[in-house]
């Protein structure tokens, strides 16, 4: 069963949620073999420039190293050309069309990631159910 990705915790603890700052990570990872998906991100805000960096370390690394991410402007308040993440910056760019709901992460080795984008104002009861579906392969994102 995949477990939900938790930043700077030791690889022998168990993911756990981070109940004191909501959930920690806020990013659940579908199974490999899941074509349509690559996961669930829950942002804690409307601003992508702030937000994106908290992706990067929750990111699995079998996926690859992230190089450009597009997202649908309707779900951000910003714009940004790059962000600031760790390691350095990250394209980034919009969809021609409102895919709402929706990034795509391309990684270094030219692969192309979904990643379905949970609304900051959702309650925290709904958000974690569907990052915990997500993560044991239990729900297909929504479009």
């Amino acid at each position: 069963m995949a477990t939900l990705s938790q930043p700077d915790r030791q690889p022998d603890q168990p993911d756990q949620p981070d109940h004191a700052d909501g959930w920690a990570a806020r990013f659940s990872p579908t199974p490999v073999d899941d074509a349509a998906s690559a996961g669930i991100w829950w942002p804690r805000s409307r601003v992508l420039a702030d937000e994106l960096g908290s992706l990067y370390p929750v990111w699995p690394h079998a996926r690859g190293r992230i190089v450009r991410v597009l997202y649908s402007p309707p779900d951000w308040d910003d714009r940004p050309r790059a962000v600031p993440v760790p390691g350095g910056r990250v394209k980034t760019g919009c969809f021609p069309r409102d895919d709402t709901r929706l990034l795509v992460l391309t990684t270094h080795d030219g692969e192309r990631h979904r990643v379905e984008v949970l609304s900051p104002g959702l309650s925290e009861r709904e958000a974690v159910g569907r990052l915990a579906d997500a993560a044991s392969g239990r729900v297909e994102p929504s479009a």
